[in-house]
């Protein structure tokens, strides 16, 4: 079961930049933590625009997850929201200065890291959970994702690609703080080499570099190393962990996935939203009191 009752945010400031995976522009990141349980909104600074991380406002969904609002746009929120959520830290003002966030070592590490760093504190109130009731799902051709009642928050993610060196990949574990951190958290984004050329000619992957993303050729990985020997299919399930962010409230259920990406992720959180047959709120139930069956030892004078 997830480990806080209580609404989260950060005890301090953090402030990260870098280079946008897509534009390759520079950002600056500020994450302000909040008095309220007001759940995660950007706030683009330049134009003063608030966007909360809600799953309507989802708009282009290639090779990233992208909020637009009043014609501005925020790429590649899916890893800031997947450290975010992954640590249950759900009430935040995010403040950004350019169009796409940084993508550091294309995973959520260097996030995690920083929010460990600043500390989480709780806020006044109680946890609400979206808890599944009936199985929903999404379908693409071969490709589909659905959620289903589970008392927790467990993935089940499967990919499966044409290459020897990525080949069919398969994980499922039930998600907590500590294993977020320890099994998804360090996972980089990841291409196939002979997919380079053609995402740079249409404007995509122009900061991109064995820096920040995992190439698999042929034979392998051209990086030196991977962090996980089924690194591929933990990114995946990184990032399905930020996009569910999108449905403003922490999920209890299972989700699985096969062959999906972020516009399924983010169709199955806008089925879910359309349905309300197929959930329901609920809290983390408070844990027991202890009781006391002996009276407290006192010592007595020698």
């Amino acid at each position: 079961m997830p480990r806080s009752a209580t609404p989260q945010t950060l005890s301090r400031e953090i402030t990260l930049a870098g280079h946008g995976l897509h534009g390759n522009r520079p950002c600056t990141v500020r994450l302000v933590p909040v008095a309220t349980a007001s759940g995660l909104v950007f706030v683009h600074t330049p134009t003063g625009t608030e966007i909360p991380a809600k799953a309507a406002l989802a708009g282009d969904l290639v090779l990233s997850t992208t909020l637009v609002k009043d014609g501005v746009r925020l790429q590649t929120i899916e890893h800031l929201l997947s450290a975010l959520s992954g640590l249950e830290v759900e009430h935040l003002r995010i403040e950004v200065d350019g169009e796409e966030l940084p993508i550091l070592d294309g995973s959520a590490s260097p996030w995690v890291e920083a929010i460990l760093q600043a500390g989480i504190r709780t806020l006044d109130g109680r946890r609400r959970f979206m808890k599944i009731t009936r199985p929903i799902e999404v379908k693409n051709g071969d490709r589909w994702i659905r959620a289903l009642p589970y008392d927790g928050f467990r993935l089940r993610y499967v990919i499966d690609f044409p290459i020897p060196a990525l080949g069919r990949q398969s994980r499922e574990l039930t998600l907590t703080p500590e294993k977020y951190r320890r099994e998804l958290g360090a996972a980089r984004t990841f291409c196939l080499a002979q997919e380079v050329e053609l995402m740079r000619s249409r404007g995509l992957a122009l900061g991109g570099s064995l820096d920040n993303a995992v190439v698999f050729g042929a034979d392998g990985p051209l990086n030196d190393s991977l962090r996980y020997e089924d690194e591929a299919v933990r990114h995946k399930m990184l990032d399905l962990v930020g996009d569910l962010a999108l449905l403003g409230a922490p999920l209890l259920g299972l989700v699985e996935a096969h062959a999906a990406g972020h516009a399924l992720h983010v169709a199955l959180t806008q089925a879910i939203l359309a349905a309300p047959d197929s959930w329901e709120w609920t809290e983390f139930p408070a844990p027991a009191k202890i009781r006391r069956f002996f009276p407290a030892l006192v010592a007595q004078p020698a």
